[in-house]
């Protein structure tokens, strides 16, 4: 569904990109000044020569590519602008054909861009622009790219033409005292012989050099900067041919919702306060995002308002590991053969089997986690094969394939690699599920994907409802983004006695029909729920129903909450309510502290109802601003 929304919004982009569309119009108009089709990059005053990387950073550098996985397409465009160049509209598309499948080994990224305006047959002018790039990752922190491209302008009496080349680079620092991580780019573009014109030299092309920085506060913050140098001959001023690029952006509501503001201009005295402010706004979830930008300053004819859509398919999958070729050599009978050396846990006991694990192969102690110090599956333990002189890297991405933790050395670990939840700022990250990348370097340093799997970090325990639903029997309701191992379901009586218990692996039935319970005198009951989920996460609900048969005790009714989250801290509660009293100021939002099995929880609710139905609206509103689904308890 959330791709078939994001395919409809990539169509309006185009839609409206076809408004206004005036004689001549290029598509090229402010290149000088935002030389790509991103409104991400845009919103951040076109800084985009460091990254991040997407499908349309090899506009700002081709290196970007070297990061990228799967498939992405970006469209993009001004629909609405007072300028008389009319509107501007472009597409990219960059692949990975590895971890798409179509190659055996990693070759490298591809990408293809151009500019629908130029290719208007019933425009007197019209300017045509084809990009084709490629890029590819040295390291995990390095990668290089190029792009050519082809330029032409055509008239009713001329035609112009381009061929010239962009050569970028990036590196990453990772800055590991501060758990921060600086990237660096530069890209050198239009390195060309000239424009020509039936051949000949009509005009030389002028060169320009971009050299950006990025530094990633953390995952969901980064302030970028770039200077551009454009190798204009006709220009003497230096300050007319530098221009400075500035740029911030900030991700909330877990990487769903961005915000990012720009500023642009020359450095000349007189021109640098006479640039371009601009601001943005960003959507995203795992299959795309949708970004707006505003454009305003002294240099532009009027402001612009600029939209792009970026759909994304694919992702890493397992490397290709060739079969071994026909030993020649003759094997002597009495001698072992050779085998690639087994990583063993560090300590066995008599009762640990020895399991060996095939090259190339990755293994998981536990797939999902829970390190709240518990003792159960706070940990997991990666485990895998390599020979004495292959490096090798493992890494750990979340959904939008940031770098959150990573390790690396040459041979066989000489200890188990546990990772417990914390990431490479110290602190745990946030629920949600990782890709455990692992790489084997190859002769020439070039690291090759091995083996790619799935870990879920899970600190939120099940949250439970209990409900009667006749004078025999409980309804049950759970909620938890983890497979439940085990439940149980117990009835006191005042005394605290148990008289009846019911328990089961998986998740609990909805309904639970009681066999003990309706032989006793009608009365007022303790029904105490305990679950347990794969992550080890155990969570337990008592609540006081009317049971027993032939009971005329009345019912009260209960009233009934949206439940949005449950945190161990309290100050991640307190950022949540503060979010939904700014977005549902008419709702009361209130938190309940609970105690778990000795352990304090923080629940956030919002809203109270007399009726389930009454919920519905409100769940629908919460479930697309938050991407969760909240819960309907019943308040006691």
């Amino acid at each position: 569904m959330q791709l078939k929304i994001l395919g409809i919004i990539s169509f309006l982009v185009m839609m409206l990109g076809n408004v206004s569309v005036t004689v001549g119009a290029s598509g090229i108009s402010h290149r000088d000044i935002f030389v790509g089709a991103s409104a991400r990059a845009v919103g951040m005053g076109s800084a985009f020569t460091a990254g991040p990387s997407t499908s349309s950073g090899f506009l700002w550098n081709p290196s970007s590519l070297g990061f990228m996985d799967g498939l992405e397409l970006n469209m993009g465009g001004i629909p609405f602008s007072g300028a008389p160049s009319g509107a501007s509209r472009a597409f990219s598309l960059s692949a990975n054909p590895y971890t798409l499948g179509l190659t055996k080994r990693n070759i490298g990224n591809l990408s293809a861009a151009s500019w629908f305006d130029g290719w208007d047959r019933n425009a007197t002018e019209s300017t045509q622009i084809v990009l084709l790039g490629y890029g590819f990752a040295l390291s995990p922190r390095a990668s290089a790219g190029m792009n050519l491209r082809y330029y032409q302008n055509n008239t009713s009496l001329r035609k112009n033409f381009l061929w010239s080349l962009d050569l970028g680079m990036q590196f990453a620092y990772p800055l590991k005292k501060f758990g921060d991580s600086l990237t660096v780019g530069v890209n050198l573009s239009e390195l060309s012989n000239g424009i020509r014109e039936a051949g000949k030299l009509v005009e030389n092309a002028p060169l320009a050099a971009r050299f950006g920085t990025i530094y990633n506060l953390n995952s969901e913050t980064l302030f970028s900067a770039d200077m551009v140098i454009r190798g204009q001959n006709d220009v003497a001023n230096w300050g007319e041919r530098v221009r400075l690029h500035f740029g911030a952006e900030r991700w909330f509501l877990h990487g769903h919702l961005g915000a990012r503001v720009g500023y642009t201009a020359l450095t000349a005295v007189n021109r640098f306060s006479q640039g371009e402010w601009t601001q943005g706004l960003s959507l995203r979830n795992s299959a795309g995002q949708l970004d707006y930008a505003y454009v305003n300053g002294n240099e532009l004819e009027a402001g612009l308002h600029w939209i792009s859509a970026t759909l994304r398919w694919g992702g890493p999958r397992e490397a290709f590991v060739p079969a071994p070729a026909a030993d020649t050599k003759q094997v002597d009978a009495a001698k072992p053969a050779e085998t690639a050396p087994i990583l063993m846990p560090k300590k066995i006991t008599p009762d640990t089997p020895v399991v060996e694990i095939p090259a190339g192969e990755l293994q998981l102690s536990e797939r999902a986690i829970s390190p709240d110090n518990d003792g159960i599956a706070d940990s997991t333990t990666f485990r895998f094969s390599v020979n004495p002189n292959d490096k090798w890297q493992l890494i750990l991405r979340d959904e939008y394939t940031e770098t959150v933790w990573e390790k690396s050395g040459t041979g066989p670990p000489s200890e188990d690699i546990v990772w417990d939840g914390t990431g490479n700022t110290g602190k745990l990250v946030l629920d949600g599920d990782y890709a455990v990348e692992f790489y084997v370097f190859d002769a020439q340093g070039t690291p090759q994907l091995r083996k790619s799997e799935k870990v879920t970090v899970d600190l939120i325990p099940a949250t439970l409802e209990i409900f009667q639903e006749t004078a025999a029997s409980v309804g049950i309701k759970v909620w938890d983004i983890n497979p439940l191992v085990n439940w149980k379901l117990e009835i006191f009586n005042a005394a605290k006695e148990l008289l009846e218990k019911t328990e089961g692996d998986g998740s609990p039935p909805a309904s639970v029909a009681l066999t003990k319970i309706p032989t006793l005198a009608p009365g007022t009951y303790t029904c105490k729920l305990s679950v347990q989920d794969i992550a080890g996460n155990q969570s337990a609900q008592e609540t006081q129903l009317q049971l027993g048969t032939a009971s005329q005790t009345p019912v009260t009714k209960p009233k009934f909450s949206l439940m949005v989250g449950s945190f161990a801290e309290r100050h991640n509660a307190d950022m949540l309510v503060e979010n939904l009293q700014q977005l549902y100021p008419s709702d009361k939002v209130k938190i309940y502290t609970v105690a778990v099995e000795g352990k304090t929880r923080h629940r956030v609710t919002i809203g109270e109802f007399a009726a389930r139905t009454d919920a519905a609206t409100l769940k629908q509103q919460i479930q697309e601003s938050q991407g969760v689904e909240p819960m309907l308890i019943t308040l006691q």
